[in-house]
């Protein structure tokens, strides 16, 4: 693959089989130093001679120091192969692309690793797209993903204390974007010494103050109050649930528990909620 230069054209020292020395521009086309020529750097080209009897197209890379082009490669000529063509006259030589050089979305393209790369950094890609097929390269540095891209976080991290046995309330809330999200809930219940409880709900969902069954995410755990059991602490943690937000809506994480005794009966509670798309 070849780098492009824009309407350059010109006259070599010589014909023959020799590498092309630059002389002058064609009159109505660039020199190369004019269209930006880089040393080094590998180019397509078209020579032909004035009658078009005599015609070679090829690569090779550019010499700024000596202005010459070599004719590393001969992709087809004129007598159909694929050698130098012995002119015998001083042709023309114009900087080219061919549809090898060109980006194509119908078929395949042929890149080296270094064509790649440069590619993603012309487009401002990441190594994402040098991923194999199913996999995603992580990043390297230690900023977190946006709002409304893939592994954004979003928290509801809080504690309620209950207005009472069997009253649900709700731990917090947040604003959710459309998307697809993956949900996980903990909640870790307890109280002051002398507190018996039996029954624990958590619920992650759209209904405020609710536990629900119909809420997006329900946790229910009873034991016996009786003791040993009776006084004690317990956590409610979920499997990873995945919901899909059509429209920016409000989530609740709500809490409810059963107890008798002293007030001051409360959670501890997080909702973790991951993008994935």
């Amino acid at each position: 693959m070849a780098a492009f230069l824009d309407v350059c054209r010109f006259s070599p020292s010589a014909g023959g089989t020799t590498d092309w020395t630059y002389s002058a521009a064609v009159t109505g086309y660039q020199s190369p130093a004019a269209a930006g020529v880089v040393n080094g750097r590998l180019y397509k080209y078209r020579a032909e001679s004035a009658d078009l009897s005599q015609w070679e197209v090829g690569e090779g890379a550019y010499n700024t120091s000596t202005g010459v082009l070599a004719r590393t490669a001969v992709l087809f000529n004129s007598i159909g192969g694929t050698s130098k063509i012995n002119f015998a006259t001083t042709p023309q030589v114009s900087i080219v692309a061919l549809k090898e050089d060109l980006i194509s979305v119908e078929e395949s393209n042929s890149f080296t690793t270094a064509q790649q790369a440069q590619a993603r950094s012309n487009i401002g890609v990441t190594a994402v797209g040098a991923a194999g097929v199913g996999q995603i390269p992580g990043t390297t540095g230690s900023t977190q993903p946006s709002a409304g891209n893939i592994g954004e976080v979003i928290t509801i991290n809080s504690s309620l204390t209950f207005a009472g046995s069997a009253v649900s309330g709700n731990v917090g809330s947040t604003s959710v974007a459309p998307g697809v999200y993956d949900v996980t809930i903990i909640g870790t219940f307890g109280g002051p010494g002398g507190t018996a409880s039996s029954d624990w709900n958590l619920a992650f969902g759209t209904t405020s103050t609710s536990v629900s069954v119909s809420q997006a995410i329900q946790l229910h755990e009873r034991i016996s109050s009786a003791s040993p059991l009776g006084d004690m602490s317990i956590v409610l943690t979920s499997a990873s649930v995945r919901i899909a937000v059509a429209s920016t809506t409000t989530y609740y994480l709500c809490a409810q528990a059963g107890y008798t005794g002293a007030g001051g009966y409360a959670v501890q509670a997080q909702a973790y909620i991951r993008r994935a798309s």
